[in-house]
C-alpha cells in the first residue's frame, strides 16, 4: 500500500490530530475535521465529490499548512499532554474564549440584522441561526464544565460514556449550524456596502467559529480518544 492509499484510509480526526498543520487543507475542501473526524478521508471524498488523490498530494505535501496559527501547533502539542491538563486547557482557554465573545457577537448580529437585513436577508437567517447556536453552546460548556470534564478529572466513570455521547451530539448539532451560517455568509465574506459594524460582526462570527471547530477537535478526536 503507497503512501496516498494509507492516507485516504486514515480517519479524519486521526490526521488532524497527528498533523494539525494539514488543518488548512481540510478547511481549504469544506472537510469536517471536527464532528466529523470518525469518517475516512476516502469515505470524506467519496460523499462530497473531492479528488482524492488532488487532496491527498496537498496533505503529504511539505507545503501544507494551517497558517500561523497558534491554535493548531497547540493541538499537536495536545497529543502528549496529560488529561488533566488538556482539561484545564480547553476550559480556561476556548471555553473562556466563548463565553467571552459569543455575548459580544449576538450584540452585533443584533444590530446590523436590524440595520441592513432589508437589503441583506440572509443577516436574518444568521441571527436565527446564531441565536440557536449560542444557547446550545453555553448550555453545552456548563454541562462539561459542571458533569463530563469534572467527572474525569475525579475519576468518575460511572456516567462518562454516557456523558461523552451527549458531547459529542451537541458538538455535531452546533456543526451543522455553523456550516449552515458560514454557507450563508459566503464563507464571512463582507460586502461592498458593509459598514464597520457589519466588517467586525463577520469577523467576530469567523473567530468564533473557527475557536470551536479547534475546540471540538481537541474534544473529540484528542481527549475523548485519550480516555
Amino acid at each position: 500500500m503507497n503512501d496516498k492509499d494509507a492516507l485516504l484510509l486514515k480517519s479524519i480526526g486521526e490526521i488532524a490530530s497527528e498533523n494539525p498543520e494539514k488543518i488548512g487543507v481540510f478547511k481549504k475542501y469544506g472537510v469536517d475535521f471536527c464532528c466529523g473526524g470518525s469518517k475516512t478521508l476516502k469515505d470524506v471524498c467519496e460523499e462530497s465529490g473531492i479528488d482524492q488523490l488532488l487532496i491527498a498530494d496537498e496533505l503529504n505535501s511539505p507545503s501544507a499548512a494551517a497558517g500561523n496559527d497558534d491554535n493548531y501547533s497547540l493541538s499537536k502539542k495536545a497529543n502528549d499532554w496529560d488529561v488533566d491538563f488538556l482539561i484545564d486547557y480547553i476550559v480556561n482557554i476556548h471555553h473562556t474564549f466563548l463565553r467571552v465573545h459569543i455575548p459580544e457577537a449576538s450584540d452585533y448580529v443584533e444590530k446590523i440584522a436590524n440595520v441592513h437585513g432589508n437589503k441583506h436577508p440572509e443577516l436574518l437567517k444568521i441571527r436565527e441561526l446564531f441565536t440557536k447556536m449560542s444557547q446550545a453552546m453555553i448550555l453545552h460548556l456548563d454541562k462539561e464544565e459542571e458533569g463530563l470534564l469534572t467527572d474525569i478529572k475525579t475519576g468518575k466513570t460511572g456516567n462518562i460514556k454516557k456523558e461523552i455521547e451527549d458531547a459529542l451530539y451537541s458538538h455535531e448539532y452546533v456543526g451543522h449550524i455553523l456550516k449552515e451560517m458560514l454557507f450563508l455568509s459566503s464563507d464571512y465574506l463582507v460586502p461592498q456596502d458593509a459598514c464597520a459594524s457589519y466588517k467586525h460582526t463577520y469577523k467576530l462570527l469567523k473567530n468564533i467559529s473557527d475557536d470551536i471547530m479547534i475546540h471540538v477537535h481537541m474534544e473529540n478526536n484528542i481527549l475523548f480518544k485519550k480516555i
